[in-house]
């Protein structure tokens, strides 16, 4: 009958912790359940044990194995330390002495698991303030009261369990599918049209670039993020928004999902256009909006965040970040931005079955002091405007198509930046030839040619402006001198053709 009365009294034990003080079940057998309280710091982790003691040698072996059991719950959960209970429930303490085990043991020096040892009796439970507890002297009686209270308590954890599955079920991702159909959709087109790798067919299909936007094309903070460069950057990012954009949209559901998408997409856009002067692309900052959004469901419910998917989500984003640093190429601006835009819009939608707070509203406050605070610092941010390379690219593309009148701007924009770089000098006394103004191209060929004396392509031009100019022993010279660095065919031509003049 001590037997039976005790078996009870253990599982009072148990469902008082878990439907009154509400802790966590961790897991549960017959004869040992753990607990947690995951609202105190540090945590506590209680492991309640039906088991009767006879010696403390039994006792001391199961007690050094559990410290270390605590320490791994520690550390599986991501607790940064834990005040563990080990409580035995016996009908007898053990007959030799064991009272030093009451006294706090952890698994090693640094002390992040400090575990204390009780021995409770039968008499010892009847002496707590449960309430409810049942008297009786009928043996069937106990045993059905003792199997009730192990149903209620295992029903409660299946609640619990349904409820953290059902967060990270509330939707289906439809959204995610169409927006991966839709940036390879878009890529497909602009390879048909040009290149995804071209400068200029990327500026075409409304690709950031930042003197375009200044001149009122706002709408490519947008459209940047349905282009990609390149079939590596595209099939990357469509596996990042597949997993990524998949686990959020079931987090927060289709709606709120697009509006976190544009919402960190767009931010990311603005921060590139305040911090990048490159011409640039991709659906990186709103992939990047999702780590933020999973950041926001871990300030909400940190326990599960860290018992799911908390350190794989800290990881990857650190070895993005850390990867955008290091990568001169990447784009990092967007996606910081992005990944701040994605927390932002999440705190302003929020989870699907969190109780709306006033920091919603101050968040939906903030976002867009952000994103004006961040178009202002870009608007003036004349160094991150445009940059050398980009300007010349497009302007020899112009050339080459003998759209002079179109490249004119972007080589004399790339000489104004950079008056010492031999290829905006050459370019604009390119463009400036090109227009019949060969007076004017003369010194910046001339300037070319002090800059980097075997340029050539450089001495050949100036053959070519010497001529027009009616100048023909100069031009002798300068094409000698363009044979003498490379003998290409044009320059032998030409210079054939002065020696018969």
């Amino acid at each position: 009958m001590d037997q039976i009365r005790l078996n009870y009294l253990y599982w009072m034990l148990v469902h008082d912790y878990v439907t009154k003080k509400k802790w966590r079940i961790i897991s549960m057998r017959d004869h040992e359940v753990w607990l947690v309280n995951e609202e105190t710091k540090p945590r506590q982790i209680v492991r309640f044990v039906r088991r009767d003691l006879d010696w403390a040698g039994e006792l001391r072996r199961d007690v050094a194995k559990t410290v270390m059991l605590f320490e791994n719950i520690r550390t599986s959960l991501h607790y940064r330390e834990v005040e563990g209970k080990n409580i035995y429930v016996s009908l007898y303490p053990p007959v030799d002495e064991w009272e030093d085990l009451q006294k706090p043991l952890a698994a090693n020096n640094k002390k992040k698991s400090r575990v204390y040892t009780a021995v409770l009796t039968k008499e010892d439970i009847e002496k707590r303030n449960l309430s409810d507890i049942y008297y009786s002297e009928q043996v069937e009686q106990l045993e059905l009261h003792t199997y009730l209270l192990k149903q209620q308590i295992q029903h409660v954890h299946e609640l619990e369990k349904e409820k953290e599955t059902s967060m990270f079920q509330y939707g289906k991702p439809y959204a995610t599918y169409f927006l991966i159909v839709s940036i390879v959709m878009m890529f497909i087109i602009t390879e048909w049209a040009g290149s995804s790798t071209d400068i200029m067919t990327l500026i075409d299909f409304g690709a950031k670039y930042n003197p375009l936007i200044i001149d009122g094309e706002w709408w490519r903070f947008i459209s940047a993020m349905f282009l990609h460069i390149g079939l590596i950057h595209l099939f990357m990012n469509s596996l990042a928004l597949f997993f990524l954009g998949g686990v959020v949209e079931r987090m927060y559901g289709t709606t709120r999902f697009v509006s976190i998408y544009l919402i960190a997409g767009l931010l990311g856009s603005i921060a590139s256009f305040a911090f990048n002067a490159s011409v640039s692309a991709g659906a990186s900052g709103a992939i990047f909006g999702c780590f933020g959004a999973l950041l926001y469901f871990g300030i909400v419910h940190p326990s599960l965040f860290f018992r799911t998917m908390g350190m794989n989500v800290l990881v990857i984003l650190a070895i993005n970040l850390v990867f955008g640093f290091v990568v001169p190429v990447v784009d990092n601006g967007a996606h910081i931005g992005g990944l701040v835009g994605g927390f932002l819009a999440a705190a302003i939608v929020q989870l699907p079955k969190q109780q709306r707070t006033w920091r919603a509203f101050v968040f939906a406050i903030i976002t867009p002091s952000v994103i004006a605070s961040l178009l202002a610092f870009g608007w003036v941010n004349e160094a991150k405007m445009t940059d050398v390379t980009t300007e010349l690219i497009i302007g020899q593309m112009y050339l080459q198509d003998d759209e002079v009148e179109s490249a004119y701007p972007h080589v004399k924009r790339a000489y104004e930046m950079e008056p010492t770089m031999p290829e905006a000098t050459f370019l604009l006394s390119v463009a400036q030839a090109m227009n019949g103004n060969y007076a004017e191209a003369l010194p910046l060929l001339e300037k070319t040619i002090e800059l980097r004396e075997d340029f050539h392509e450089a001495h050949y031009n100036m053959a070519v402006v010497y001529t027009e100019l009616g100048e023909y022993e100069q031009a002798r010279t300068a094409v000698a001198r363009a044979i003498e660095i490379e003998a290409k065919e044009e320059y032998v031509e030409l210079e054939r053709s002065l020696t018969l003049d």
